[in-house]
């Protein structure tokens, strides 16, 4: 079984250690009279007047692109001029424009099929970018930004700032300053920064970042996910997050940062401290992280990943897949309670022998040493990939082995034990049980033991060859499902 999660975070840290690149635009860049100039074979270059209120569109039609601004402008290299306020440029391949912007309340729009750059200055701009792949930063002020169709970067900068994405998968960061930033459709990354941040994700599979360097990030901020399996993570955070899906008003983030997270996300990752995460009603994932953690999942089919540290996983109603020290490779003492429905314990991440079973006992489950507590409402277990001692209880346990010569028992209860690869020991004990060997590359001498039967219908046992042995299985055949479990 492989980790599955509803979202994919590549990217993310790209988005986090290069989003605030250009947040101080440079107005410095603009000139006293606006200047278009070709550079390369593909590229148009328009300085604004710094000190102008510039209306500035762009079009293009073939290989010309035309500047036209409600101020006067002059042509530089490869451009003509059409009349005081307009230019057109001729290039050999047409490919992007880039505008810096003066020091006014300027205005742009790109009504052409090319990429655009626009870097703002410290007016409160307006800009509109296209249907191409743009980078648009309002620089100081209260900007509007609109990016349009493709996968562009919307940078707010100084100012209380409104970014809409528009269409495609989309990098929103508010900057400094009170802003509200839409994702619209697309997969969005969004970040709020500093300030007291309105963060909507629109359609799509949206990631809210609440921890971006260099910023406190601890504004109140509203967070909506909208349609998707959407995320929001404090996963750089030193101090104690406290945070769930609830949707009640100003109760996450940490203490006196009074965020507001809607029961529209459903994948809430913490920080390095001792954090506390709740889901919701619906289908969560909450990952802990490093520290002592505590997870719960409330109602509904949560996946709960401790990360290191001493965590408590909850799992709720619903049924669970709950996993006390994912990928951390260190042993923690922590506590899995499944809570009402099927749920889920896994050490399928362990390299090294484990030992679990579903008494309650406190502090006699994981590898050596590492005193994990597993509920006794917890009914199936996935181990690892050395050899593991995996007990069930009087519950109807699922119990896989994988890799490694397992020794499985499943206690009372009607159960499903499947070895792998591997020469596995499988003991059904009480009920009537179904023993399987795994199948597919598994070339290990199997024991197959059905123990008492609970009714006339007795134990089914699945051998792969000759080379497994039956006891106590009122039906046996060589063959194995290929559709197994978990």
């Amino acid at each position: 079984m492989s980790r599955s999660l509803w979202l994919s975070r590549a990217g993310l840290a790209l988005f986090i250690s290069t989003a605030g690149i250009g947040i101080a635009a440079t107005p410095a860049q603009a000139a006293a009279t606006g200047v278009a100039s070709v550079s390369g074979t593909s590229r148009v270059i328009f300085k604004a007047a710094s000190n102008k209120t510039n209306k500035v569109v762009v079009t293009r039609s073939g290989r010309t692109v035309t500047i036209d601004d409600a101020v006067a402008l002059k042509p530089g290299k490869g451009c003509k001029k059409v009349d005081a306020s307009k230019v057109r440029c001729t290039l050999e391949s047409p490919d992007n424009v880039q505008v810096f912007l003066g020091s006014k309340n300027d205005t742009v729009v790109n009504k052409s099929d090319l990429a655009i750059s626009v870097s703002g200055g410290s007016g409160n701009d307006r800009i509109y970018g296209g249907p191409r792949n743009d980078s648009l930063n309002g620089g100081n002020g209260n900007d509007l930004i609109y990016g349009g169709a493709g996968r562009d970067r919307l940078i707010g900068g100084m100012g209380a700032d409104r970014l809409h994405a528009g269409a495609g998968n989309d990098q929103l960061s508010g900057g400094y300053g009170n802003d509200a930033l839409y994702g619209d459709a697309g997969d969005d990354h969004v970040s709020g920064d500093e300030g007291n941040d309105k963060e909507y994700g629109g359609a799509g599979q949206d990631q809210f970042n609440q921890s971006r360097i260099p910023y406190s990030s601890t504004g109140a901020d509203l967070i909506s996910g909208g349609g998707g399996n959407d995320y929001v993570g404090y996963e750089l955070r030193t101090k104690r997050v406290v945070a769930d899906l609830d949707g009640v008003k100003g109760d996450d983030g940490e203490a006196g940062e009074h965020d507001t997270l809607l029961s529209d996300l459903e994948y809430l990752e913490g920080g390095n401290g001792n954090d506390v995460l709740s889901g919701r009603s619906g289908k969560d994932m909450l990952i802990g992280g490093p520290g002592n953690d505590t997870l719960r999942g409330l109602a509904g089919n949560d996946y709960l990943d401790g990360g290191p540290g001493q965590d408590r996983l909850e799992g709720g109603a619903g049924n669970d897949d709950l996993y006390p020290d994912y990928g951390s490779h260190e042993a923690y003492a922590d506590v899995v309670l499944g809570g009402s429905g099927r749920d889920l314990v896994s050490y399928l991440a362990y390299t090294v022998p484990v030992t679990v079973d579903l008494d309650g006992a406190s502090r006699d489950d994981g590898i050596a040493g590492e005193h994990d507590t597993v509920g006794a409402d917890v009914e199936d277990v996935a181990g690892g990939s050395a050899n593991d001692r995996i007990t069930g209880n009087a519950s109807a346990n699922r119990i896989r082995g994988f890799d490694g010569a397992d020794v499985i028992r499943g206690g009372a209860g009607n159960d499903f034990l499947s070895g792998d690869d591997g020469a596995d020991q499988l003991y059904g004990d009480a009920g009537d049980d179904f023993l399987n060997t795994g199948g597919g590359l598994d070339t290990g001498a199997d024991r197959l033991d059905g123990g008492a039967n609970a009714t006339g219908t007795g134990d089914d046992c699945w051998p792969q060859d000759a080379l497994d042995t039956t006891v106590n299985c009122e039906y046996a055949k060589l063959y194995w499902p290929t559709d197994l479990l978990f």
